[in-house]
Formats: structure tokens, C-alpha cells, sequence
């Protein structure tokens, strides 16, 4: 079909109703371009131009489409003819992407249903005694408590500070309710850890000797910038030094499931295997010394 040919048409079907073109109708296999041996039908523009405010517009948004799909299959094609090696290549490189996103698809649906991914606080810390030696501190680390309070707060601070020198498991009920009542952020949680990094991200540590305050496990009340920041270090352990579990919690239960999710695979493939083997769903037609056998 020639170029005015092609927009003859297009404007007859602007005609048949709307701004939208190409409804379904009974004959959806109408070609409206054709490249070499490749068509482009009337079925595959359903809906191009739906939307636009007028006809004319909506006749060039359909011409624009026409247009790239011509430009690009007369591409693919002269592709085609000058890369035949290539495109083999890419033909098999897609097929080997399509079986192997099958099988992740099937092992991942499997790992969904069946692995068990409940992680104990038993299973962790069995790990970490068996495999101490990996979780070696590559820097040093903090374990501290903090609550930033507005600087204009007019609150008793009397209990609050006895709370955080000394957090108890009756008091610490109380402390939670303080923070949450009054601090503009805070970490109660004894059990977390912190590196350099992360305490200068949380706390204005330029305002005091952070070395000395981890060293000595010192309760602070900083001023900056407007806020108050009370502070207390529980502990601290130095670069070398083993890491403590809860700082590790959540690597090792990563590792934990992530070996539980190679033995689980590793039995799927096996259990295929087996079953396959037993019904004779496969052969193989090599010998002992690997000749194929005739």
C-alpha cells in the first residue's frame, strides 16, 4: 500500500465514529502496513488516538505510529540480513533466559510455600558459636541509649535521667512512655549497637570526646542546635574484637536461610532426578568411555 494510500484509509476510519481508532470490529485482520513480509493489521492499533481531544490529532497519532513501526521493522530486517550470526546467537542466548527464568520462577513459587523461614534465637546463636571466627569487628562499635528532646521541653527530668543511668525492666515501661510522649527521636533498646558512622549520623558528637564516653560508659546531656540530647554508653567493643550476637542478629539469619534455601533446591533437584530416573523419563546414549553409542 502506498503512502497516500495508507492515509486515505486512515482518514476513511476517522470517519467510521470518534476521536478513537480502530475499534474491535468483525474484520480484525485489515493490514494497514506492511514491511517486506511482516503486517501491521487494523486488530494491533485498537486504541491508538483514544483520548485526544481532536480527530485530527488523533489521525496523527496514529500516522506517528505507523511510521515508527514501519522504521522499525525495515531496521530489524536489514538487522537481520547483516548480523544472520548475531541474531542466532541472540536467539539462543534469549531461549537459555527464558529456561532458566522458568525454573527461578518454579524454585521461587516452591521456596514460597514450603521453606521454613522461621530463624530462632537457638538456631542463631548455635551459628554464631560454631562460626565465631567470621564475625571479627572490622571497626569499633557502641552500644547506646539516646533521647532528643526541643530544647524548650520544660519537663522533670530527675526520673528520666535516673531511668536512662540505669534502665531496669520495671522502669523501662516508663521511659518508653517519656519518649514517646516528648522525644523528637530516641533508642531505648539495649541491645543496639552502633558504629562511628552511624553515631555521628544520630548524635551531635563534635559536642563531646565520643572516645572517652564510649570508654568509660558515660551518661551525657549535650546541647545542639536548638535540642537537648541525653545520652547514656552501655557498652563498647573494640576493632578485633568479636562481634557481639546482637549486632550480627540479622547477618546470621541471612546466612541461616539462605543455606536452608540452597539444601531445600538442592533436594528439589534431586527428588526430580529420582522420580524422572525411575519413570525412564530420560536416556542418555553415551558409553563408559563417553563415545555415543550407535
Amino acid at each position: 500500500m502506498k503512502a497516500s494510500q495508507l492515509i486515505l484509509t486512515l482518514l476513511l476510519l476517522l470517519t467510521l465514529g470518534s476521536c478513537a481508532f480502530f475499534e474491535s470490529s468483525e474484520d480484525d485482520e485489515v493490514a494497514i502496513a506492511r514491511v517486506y513480509d511482516k503486517y501491521l493489521y487494523q486488530s494491533e492499533l485498537e486504541g491508538v488516538g483514544r483520548g485526544a481531544a481532536r480527530p485530527e490529532d488523533s489521525l496523527q497519532i496514529v500516522k506517528n505510529y505507523v511510521d515508527s513501526w514501519i522504521r522499525h521493522n525495515l531496521l530489524l530486517r536489514y538487522a537481520q540480513d547483516n548480523l544472520p550470526e548475531e541474531e542466532k546467537m541472540l536467539n539462543d542466548q534469549l531461549r537459555d533466559y527464558r529456561e532458566s527464568l522458568l525454573i527461578y520462577l518454579y524454585e521461587k513459587e516452591l521456596l514460597v510455600d514450603k521453606l521454613d523461614t522461621v530463624v530462632s534465637e537457638a538456631d542463631i546463636l548455635q551459628y554464631y558459636n560454631e562460626h565465631k571466627e567470621s564475625f571479627e569487628l572490622k571497626e569499633g562499635i557502641s552500644q547506646v541509649k539516646y533521647i532528643m528532646l526541643r530544647m524548650e521541653t520544660r519537663i522533670q527530668l530527675d526520673s528520666v535521667r535516673k531511668w536512662m543511668r540505669q534502665t531496669t525492666p520495671d522502669n523501662y515501661p516508663k521511659l518508653r512512655g517519656f519518649c514517646n510522649d516528648n522525644a523528637m527521636r530516641y533508642s531505648i533498646n539495649d541491645s543496639t549497637w552502633y558504629n562511628k558512622d552511624e553515631l555521628t549520623a544520630l548524635l551531635p558528637v563534635n559536642k563531646f570526646n565520643l572516645e572517652n564516653a564510649q570508654y568509660n560508659k558515660s551518661y551525657l546531656e549535650v546541647p545542639d542546635s536548638g535540642y537537648a540530647y541525653l545520652i547514656k554508653f552501655e557498652d563498647y567493643r573494640i576493632k578485633g574484637a568479636d562481634a557481639p550476637v546482637a549486632f550480627v542478629r540479622e547477618q546470621i539469619a541471612g546466612i541461616i536461610l539462605n543455606k536452608r534455601k540452597l539444601s531445600f533446591i538442592n533436594a528439589i533437584h534431586k527428588s526430580i532426578y529420582e522420580e524422572a530416573l525411575k519413570k525412564n523419563n530420560f536416556e542418555t546414549y553415551l558409553d563408559s568411555s563417553g563415545k555415543v553409542i550407535k
